[in-house]
């Protein structure tokens, strides 16, 4: 029995010894002058750090520094670069549409996307494709050798294409569709 009753009281003396006051009162001396300065420094490096990073740098390029391969952009679109992107825009909504055989679809749309655009589409099941024509004028937007941007009409809506291709030689190449909202609902 007695080894029982040892630890209630074990654990009340613990309990009234956390309870006393402190036995004495430490008081940290006032810091010297040259604890004093020393103190300061870092807060003046912390204030150069803050000014540092609210500095505007000037990062436009300088005339002195070469140019690194991609530097430069894509190469200049040239005569007819814009014309056939429109038509490989219009070809490839076109293909979208055309449903009437649905074991055909694929192969035939398919034709006209990049293998990026194709892994996104190769899963549409062409009965749920809208009905459609394309109806109007192709609107051009920025068309670069490589690279370009079409709207093509119709009948439902703006199609939104990126045209893709390696090198301005090669066959344009959609990357990109973005239906209309009347084609997305459905």
């Amino acid at each position: 029995m007695r080894k029982t009753r040892l630890v209630p009281i074990a654990a009340a003396a613990l309990l009234m010894a956390g309870c006393s006051e402190p036995r004495a009162t430490f008081e940290t001396p006032p810091p010297s002058e040259a604890e004093t300065s020393a103190a300061e420094e870092p807060a003046e490096e912390e204030a150069t750090e803050e000014q540092a990073t609210e500095q505007t740098w000037d990062v436009a390029p300088s005339e002195e520094a070469p140019l690194v391969r991609g530097d430069e952009g894509p190469p200049a679109a040239e005569e007819g670069d814009a014309e056939a992107a429109a038509e490989a825009g219009t070809d490839a909504i076109t293909a979208f549409f055309d449903t009437k055989d649905a074991e055909e679809w694929w192969p035939q749309f398919s034709t006209h996307l990049t293998p990026a655009a194709q892994d996104v589409w190769q899963y549409t099941d062409p009965g749920r494709v809208p009905s459609g024509k394309v109806e109007g004028t192709v609107e051009l937007g920025p068309v670069s050798a490589t690279d370009a941007e079409v709207t093509v009409p119709s009948s439902i809506g703006d199609f939104h294409l990126v045209l893709v291709r390696e090198t301005g030689d090669d066959p344009w190449k959609v990357s990109a569709i973005e239906p209309p909202e009347e084609a997305q609902e459905g």
